[in-house]
């Protein structure tokens, strides 16, 4: 169903009986746009099958790169894989193939354009698993299921115009953990293209957003009317630039997160606060 359909999500302040205040969601950082969101029962991860440095783009350290080869530590028990698009900053082929083989547990959902790349590297298990989903949702019509303790919503965002036009990129909706998580992909900044799954409609809580929508330019308008969550934290920069891109959002956008480093965390309670 449309997503302007779904109900709008009221995250609740958790506070067990101590009066100590537990985190409900954590979220990891991987590279570039890559994070894996967990509320300690259901770990989803999100464009995290990336390990080299493509173009200006980074992958992950040694010892990340070791543990991701290995699923241990954060890439350990990961129940779902999420992929918004093909490109490689986003998805690597031949490791995504190398982690879901290795995986006992891991589901793939994801295009036929990412799943294709995949093919091409581990054809047969791409073909045959059963931990393999391909889906094409439209624009009439989002696909949503369950993994888990999650509920996950899947909706086409638009890449952009001419040589991007044909780049299947999903929007991703995750409720889990008494949250609403929102990572967008490389989507365009174009408002017509989120109203019409009528984001304004949805309550988010944490926004996952790449750093040039608050660049000058109609980024931040999208943002405010789109995915104004109390919880914005800024994805996909580059390492060579991340220096200057903390000054600038400390200048025009303080109360934006960004995490530097992969497999830095942060923890957010049912308030959508990060804790202390």
């Amino acid at each position: 169903m449309p997503l302007k359909s779904l109900p709008a999500f009221k995250a609740v302040l958790l506070i067990c009986l101590s009066a100590t205040l537990q985190a409900d969601i954590l979220v990891t950082q991987l590279a570039n746009e890559g994070v894996i969101v967990s509320d300690g029962e259901t770990r989803i991860m999100i464009d995290g099958m990336v390990v080299e440095p493509y173009s200006v783009y980074g992958g992950l350290p040694p010892d990340a790169a070791n543990q991701f080869n290995q699923i241990s530590g954060p890439f350990s028990g990961i129940d779902l894989a999420l992929v918004s698009h093909r490109h490689h900053d986003h998805n690597q082929p031949e490791f995504a193939c190398r982690f879901m083989q290795s995986s006992e547990v891991t589901r793939l959902v994801s295009s036929p354009q990412v799943l294709g790349l995949m093919r091409e590297k581990c054809r047969q298990f791409v073909t045959t698993s059963p931990r393999v989903r391909e889906i094409s949702p439209d624009y009439e019509q989002a696909h949503e299921f369950q993994r888990g303790s999650a509920d996950i919503t899947v909706f086409p965002l638009s890449h952009g115009t001419r040589k991007y036009s044909r780049i299947q990129n999903f929007g991703h909706l995750i409720k889990m953990g008494g949250l609403t998580v929102l990572h967008v992909g490389d989507a365009a900044m174009d408002d017509t293209d989120f109203a019409r799954f009528g984001l304004d409609q949805v309550e988010i809580d944490i926004a996952l957003i790449p750093f040039w929508f608050f660049q000058p330019g109609p980024g931040e308008s999208v943002v405010k009317k789109f995915m104004d969550a109390p919880v914005k934290i800024a994805v996909h920069i580059p390492p060579g630039e991340m220096e200057q891109v903390k000054a600038d959002m400390q200048a025009g956008f303080p109360g934006v997160i960004i995490l530097e480093k992969p497999l830095e965390q942060a923890s957010f309670s049912g308030a959508a606060r990060p804790l202390p």
